[in-house]
């Protein structure tokens, strides 16, 4: 798998940046309806002039979107956010926020060709300290609503949006899920009381309770039972981890190697730039604990785990072998006279791991490598499968649509046929 993180980082494939847990400091920390104190002025970039008093905003919405130039995620959303503040006017103020200096985000401004493109250069409060004491996090984006002076909402960068902007100055609230990064709040009751001899809770979205990847079991303290968890979790990528877990496999589930007998999919999945991920979970997530006598190996758990979802959720999700159009990567015969040796900035070892970046695109059917090549290449450009056939005939392969079977995800709700 070494390959497959050299090619993330080739791309500049990030995820949601989230900050290493370390000791924070929070006995400065504002909650929901706390009064802001009176705050000193600040330097700033992106704005009429090189401080502001965010004193001058109590009467209208302040939004302080933090962030900083390790997270891909604040970055991609910062045209959004250009295009919330022109629509809503002097309703409201958005401000961006970073720990990071001067020089670091000035540069970076001026360097960026994505919000170049975009001219989303935000106001942004730089080389901050105060303000992250008062609303202290993990991760970026970590977004707060203020209004008349109050903290009205410690949220994710999905609610930076008008309609709630409208909505607190229409009631003077918001009913959003809050972001809490150093949150303790557990999915079960506390067990102290109870002579527990097993459970299993699935519920929905949790508020206050942080997403928690793979298939944490840890002993619970009051109980001395083992405790398996899922937390704010599709129902889909539930699935998928377990599966993963069970039985690993190294491609993408992409929507040739994917079959859907369900109502409606977004039940299950979320839609890249819809109504956005956090608002998603909201509606679709679920929560799962079970408490067990006997711990066991995590193979073995996720495949109890499954069972219990496929029994309360009513939904299956398998893998099966299905004949299906994909791409192959195969030698060819074909000339090579006059074919120049493809190049550009960034490598990659084999065709095993072209086919993977070509799945990642979601652009083509799945793609396999039947050819064996395993040499380090320019990565060629891709953007359609004559102008990768151009560029690997130098190499004595090509691409070509063909039939074959391969290991299809089948989602199944199972009142249906």
């Amino acid at each position: 798998m070494k390959s497959y993180i050299i090619i993330y980082i080739l791309l500049g494939i990030m995820p949601l940046y989230a900050q290493q847990n370390k000791k924070v400091d929070l006995t400065k920390r504002l909650t929901i309806g706390s009064s802001v104190p009176d705050l000193p002025v600040m330097d700033i970039l992106n704005f009429p002039s090189s401080t502001i008093d965010l004193d001058d905003y109590k009467e209208k919405v302040l939004i302080l979107d933090f962030w900083d130039t390790y997270c891909s995620t604040c970055i991609e959303l910062m045209p959004h956010v250009k295009e919330v503040q022109k629509t809503v006017g002097d309703k409201a103020q958005i401000i961006t926020v970073t720990w990071q200096s001067k020089e670091v985000i000035d540069q970076f401004f001026k360097g960026n060709k994505y919000l170049k493109e975009y001219q989303a250069y935000l106001p942004t409060i730089i080389a901050d300290s105060l303000l992250k004491s008062y609303f202290p996090h993990q991760g970026v984006p970590h977004t707060v609503f203020i209004y008349k002076g109050k903290v009205k909402a410690i949220t994710y960068f999905d609610y930076i949006k008008p309609e709630y902007i409208e909505k607190l100055i229409a009631e003077d609230r918001l009913d959003i899920p809050v972001k809490d990064d150093f949150s303790t709040k557990d999915v079960i009751p506390d067990q102290e009381n109870l002579n527990l001899k097993g459970k299993v809770l699935i519920t929905g979205y949790q508020d206050g309770l942080e997403f928690k990847g793979g298939l944490p079991i840890e002993q619970d303290s009051v109980t001395g039972m083992f405790v398996t968890s899922m937390i704010n979790t599709g129902i889909l990528d539930a699935f998928t981890r377990l599966h993963a877990m069970i039985s690993p496999s190294y491609y993408l589930w992409i929507p040739g190697r994917m079959e859907w007998y369900v109502k409606d999919q977004n039940d299950y999945q979320y839609k890249p730039n819809s109504i956005g991920p956090r608002i998603w979970d909201t509606k679709n997530a679920i929560c799962y604990q079970r408490f067990s006598q006997d711990t066991v190996s995590k193979k073995e758990m996720a495949k109890l785990v499954m069972q219990d979802l496929v029994s309360f959720l009513g939904v299956s999700v398998t893998i099966e072998k299905k004949e299906k159009e994909v791409i192959v990567i195969r030698k060819t015969t074909k000339s090579r006279v006059g074919i120049a040796k493809p190049e550009s900035n960034r490598r990659v070892e084999g065709m095993e791991n072209l086919a993977f970046l070509m799945d990642y695109t979601k652009m083509y059917p799945p793609t396999l490598d039947e050819s064996g090549f395993t040499e380090i290449i320019d990565v060629p450009d891709f953007s359609s499968l004559e102008k990768l056939n151009q560029q690997i005939l130098y190499y004595g392969l090509e691409a070509v649509l063909a039939k074959r079977v391969i290991d299809v995800m089948v989602i199944r709700e199972l009142n249906k046929n």
